[in-house]
């Protein structure tokens, strides 16, 4: 009597799934509707963005690691792609030729504009001079801040790089200290090996 209800037990399941795998079956092989659809290709789309979102993310936060790197071993330049001076006047310019680039004790400024020769090559001015009192500040959201001054033949200058708190872009305020010069760039920081700039003739 056992063995019968253990085997009708077992039939009754096999049954039952059986009937499950049918209704999925056909559940699968319905075509889905418009609405359907449409609900189909917003969720897609909305999983595209946040993808999208979340890798430039990293690739900020990959950024900016790299260019803290570079500011605390001295050695990163700022690639600028706007420059402008203290009266709000904004120019945007060809980051390959307008920089600032730091390489140990050494900081290289460079202005310069396409189709132009100028007094560098380059359509602008390339100076470099020795850096003194370099020092960076690091806050608690992110930014940093480096500041020091620069004696050349023909420079005289302090520096002041603010960072953003995320990604690498950053501004630097260049004012002469012997004349009441002040011009600023905006750009972004890389390291000295990742970057690419053209730096022309200096004026010494």
């Amino acid at each position: 009597m056992k063995n019968l209800i253990k085997i009708l037990i077992v039939s009754i399941s096999f049954m039952f799934s059986s009937n499950l795998l049918a209704q999925d079956a056909a559940f699968e092989e319905q075509p889905l509707t418009k609405q359907e659809i449409r609900a189909q290709k917003r969720l897609e789309k909305k999983k595209e963005r946040e993808q999208r979102k979340m890798l430039a993310k990293q690739m900020e936060m990959i950024a900016h690691e790299q260019a803290v790197y570079g500011i605390d071993s001295s050695s990163f330049v700022l690639e600028a792609i706007q420059v402008y001076d203290r009266y709000g006047n904004i120019e945007n310019v060809n980051s390959n030729i307008n920089f600032v680039k730091i390489a140990g004790d050494v900081a290289i400024f460079q202005l310069g504009f396409d189709g132009v020769v100028g007094l560098n090559g380059v359509g602008g001015i390339t100076m470099e001079g020795r850096i003194s009192g370099y020092e960076v500040e690091k806050l608690e959201n992110g930014r940093v801040n480096v500041k020091f001054n620069v004696q050349g033949p023909i420079m005289s200058a302090s520096m002041n790089f603010t960072m953003d708190g995320e990604g690498n872009f950053a501004n630097v305020k260049v004012r002469a200290q012997t004349e009441n010069i002040e011009l600023n760039f905006r750009g972004q920081i890389k390291h000295l090996n990742q970057s690419s700039v053209y730096e022309g003739m200096k004026l010494f």
